[in-house]
């Protein structure tokens, strides 16, 4: 599955709100390297692959930035919740109402995502295991469930063989 730009989508965050933040890439001051949802095409293509096609989009792609946004700082940070506008997306949620999980998944997609993100923040085994990948320009968030704690990539198969090729390139040139 791939956006519209032929990136692909890659679901490696554990949760659905690390896979949100993760579609963008991030430089090391937290400004957008690469965008991967540019239209509400994408963000549907998104939804399908996080298995929510049928979630209510946001009022515009620019709302849906600035939330990721928002909630990257209170991930990165732990930043005040009431200082990021999640209260909104959480209060679009309609829990008490929805009957099935087909009730759930026509839910507002920023709210979804914004109840995830309190699972995962107050769960202090998860919040305690979240991560940022190292790679150049990558700066994706991921909960790292492995045995010894000791996931540094988001995947190896990319930031890591990238870094490993750098490396080595600097011993053999230097």
């Amino acid at each position: 599955m791939t956006y519209h730009n032929g990136h692909p989508v890659r679901l490696i965050g554990g949760r659905l709100a690390l896979d949100f933040l993760n579609t963008a890439d991030w430089a090391a001051d937290g400004a957008v390297v690469h965008e991967k949802i540019e239209s509400f095409a994408d963000l549907e293509v998104w939804l399908s692959a996080v298995g929510l096609p049928d979630a209510r989009h946001p009022r515009s792609i620019k709302q849906l930035h600035q939330c990721r946004r928002d909630l990257r700082e209170l991930f990165r940070t732990g930043t005040d919740l009431g200082a990021t506008g999640l209260q909104a997306q959480l209060r679009a949620v309609n829990i008490v109402g929805a009957h099935s999980l087909d009730d759930l998944s026509r839910q507002p997609v920023l709210g979804l995502i914004a109840i995830s993100a309190l699972s995962v923040l107050s769960d202090g085994r998860e919040h305690d295991r979240i991560k940022t990948c190292p790679g150049a320009d990558c700066g994706w968030m991921f909960i790292d469930e492995t045995k010894n704690g000791r996931r540094k990539w988001c995947q190896m198969e990319i930031c890591g063989n990238r870094a490993k090729a750098a490396r080595h390139y600097r011993r053999v040139s230097g």
